[in-house]
């Protein structure tokens, strides 16, 4: 009887389970995973024969299943604490932050990485420029004692110093912890970043005050590693900071021509990403003009998504920053948007990308 109870159980769910999929409206995207889900493929004699039909089948049914959020978290759960598996598909918990396993070391990564600065260095740059980079550490680098599989991150730092030769460098691993970053998340929290943005400017020979932020917070951020994870874990705060001169600034996104935007938009609370409050989020180039600041100086910064909580803060010393990503724009397009004559120029880069700089985008021979 139980053997019986058993089967039937196990059918009741697997008949239940298709029929629910069947009838249920297909989604389009999924909130928690940020990306979009598979749809029916289009059938035709040549899919089916080539049997591309059946493997874009096979992502169909996996993405709308029923109750697929339900069964992400069965499988997390079951994964992390009964079968005691490290991680769930490369994500894992440690002191109660979600992390995502980044290894090994991608030397020829961090190589392409460092030969595209070089290459925009030589387009773009010459006497005129005061140039420097640093390296943004990302938070596995503060759990290198854990047991879990973590880059080197010292033998990736000193690929990118060898690589970038006599460029000048300024380090700021040292103003960052643990507790920088966000639980659900992989990015910095912008409250703590003050000591950086003071690092930073004294490098650069800018002169800042910091003292005149005012903290503004959402309480409900759930991070890009809270849908990965599948976990139920709990949401992070995220604040901003608020002065005059962020109340001033006016932001440009070259996506978005002609239209003015604050330093941070609110709005974004409702969007698929909150971290996007800053700048705008990933954009091809950004510029944020400080009406409030005379000091004839111009920042220019090639950047990840790091650096869009940071810029704010730069604010005070630099009546224009310039923010350009180059996974979004070619390099050799950046010069008609951007005037390089006289501008600070500050290569800022995480160690994600630099160990994953496939999307950023190369100069060409016929570029230089």
């Amino acid at each position: 009887m139980k053997h019986k109870i058993t089967a039937i159980s196990f059918l009741v769910v697997i008949f239940g389970v298709f029929f629910l999929s069947v009838f249920k409206e297909t989604d389009e995207f999924s909130s928690s995973e940020r990306r979009r889900l598979a749809q029916f493929p289009e059938l035709t004699t040549e899919s089916v024969l080539d049997g591309e039909f059946m493997k874009d089948f096979n992502d169909f049914a996996v993405d709308q299943a029923a109750l697929r959020e339900e069964f992400r978290r069965v499988k997390a759960f079951f994964d992390l604490n009964i079968l005691r598996k490290l991680d769930n598909n490369g994500i894992f918990v440690y002191n109660d932050m979600v992390f995502k396993t980044d290894y090994p070391l991608d030397e020829q990564s961090v190589l392409r990485l460092c030969g595209i600065i070089n290459a925009v260095r030589d387009l773009y740059l010459d006497d005129s420029n005061n140039v420097w980079y640093t390296f943004l550490p990302d938070k596995n680098m503060f759990i290198s004692d854990s047991g879990y599989l973590v880059l080197d991150y010292d033998e990736m730092q000193s690929l990118i110093h060898n690589a970038l030769g006599d460029m000048a460098y300024i380090g700021i691993a040292g103003e960052l912890s643990l507790n920088s970053y966000f639980c659900t998340d992989p990015h910095w929290r912008q409250e703590v970043l003050l000591p950086v943005a003071e690092k930073l400017a004294a490098g650069m020979n800018a002169e800042l005050n910091l003292k005149s932020f005012t903290e503004e917070r959402f309480d409900e951020f759930y991070g890009a590693y809270y849908g990965q994870s599948a976990l139920n874990m709990p949401p992070d705060e995220l604040i901003w900071l608020v002065s005059e001169l962020t109340s001033r600034a006016v932001v440009h996104n070259l996506e978005h021509p002609g239209m003015r935007f604050p330093v941070y938009d609110t709005s974004k609370f409702r969007a698929v990403d909150p971290y996007s409050l800053f700048l705008c989020g990933s954009a091809a180039i950004v510029t944020v003009q400080n009406p409030a600041n005379n000091t004839d100086r111009e920042l220019i910064i090639f950047r990840d998504s790091f650096a869009s909580p940071l810029t704010p803060l730069l604010l005070g010393a630099y009546d224009k920053i310039t923010l350009i990503d180059l996974r979004y724009i070619n390099p050799a397009a950046v010069g008609q948007y951007a005037d390089f004559n006289g501008a600070d120029v500050l290569f800022m880069y995480s160690a994600g990308l630099f160990n994953s700089s496939e999307s950023v985008r190369g100069v060409s021979a016929a570029d230089t």
